[in-house]
């Protein structure tokens, strides 16, 4: 159990680490990461949409359903708790992007600096959404199937990387997306097994 602990506070450390020394660079790395005009847009409209509610939710909520028409309670749980996972890092998201209010790379592109509490269209960059929304729900998953964590991470990995390629995000916020996912869908996992050995 310490083991663990420990674990868990050597991955905060290097993600907040990590980002005072993303934040630095931000713009720079996002303009060196980033594809050039009317390059690898496949790749970067497959993260989009993989990471998207239209399509997750949905499948999220399909994958459910099916689970619990064969009875298979263990899929049914992780579905039903990935589903939550994704609507409340999906909420959080939108109220810490607003209280933030920084400005998108097109708009930082332009000069726009300001950072603040708003909503304003464009000053919602941090933390990246999808990022968010896949890394919560890979958490789920990879709470109830520990051999998937791998292909569940990769999946949510690729979303977060495909924001920066495409130049919607800064690397910083998909740091602070990767951070805000972990953490509710770590709270989701948790609270969802807790209840489970109460009833």
């Amino acid at each position: 159990m310490n083991d663990l602990r420990a674990k868990k506070r050597r991955l905060w450390a290097v993600l907040i680490l990590g980002g005072l020394l993303v934040a630095w660079f931000d713009g720079p790395l996002m303009r060196l990461f980033s594809f050039p005009p009317g390059q690898g847009q496949a790749l970067v409209k497959a993260g989009y949409w993989l990471g998207h509610g239209s399509i997750g939710l949905p499948v999220l909520l399909a994958l459910w359903l099916l689970a619990w028409i064969i009875r298979r309670p263990h899929l049914a749980r992780a579905a039903a708790l990935s589903v939550l996972a994704f609507v409340f890092s999906g909420v959080a998201v939108q109220v810490v992007k607003h209280l933030v209010g920084r400005p998108r790379p097109r708009l930082w592109a332009e000069g726009a600096h300001f950072m603040g509490p708003t909503f304003a269209d464009g000053y919602n960059s941090f933390p990246s959404g999808h990022t968010t929304t896949s890394m919560a729900v890979a958490v789920v998953l990879s709470w109830y199937y520990p051999k998937g964590t791998p292909i569940f991470f990769a999946g949510a990995s690729f979303v977060a990387a495909s924001r920066i390629l495409g130049g919607s995000h800064f690397p910083l916020d998909v740091l602070g997306g990767m951070a805000l996912g972990l953490f509710v869908g770590g709270l989701v996992a948790v609270l969802g097994r807790s209840r489970r050995g109460a009833a």
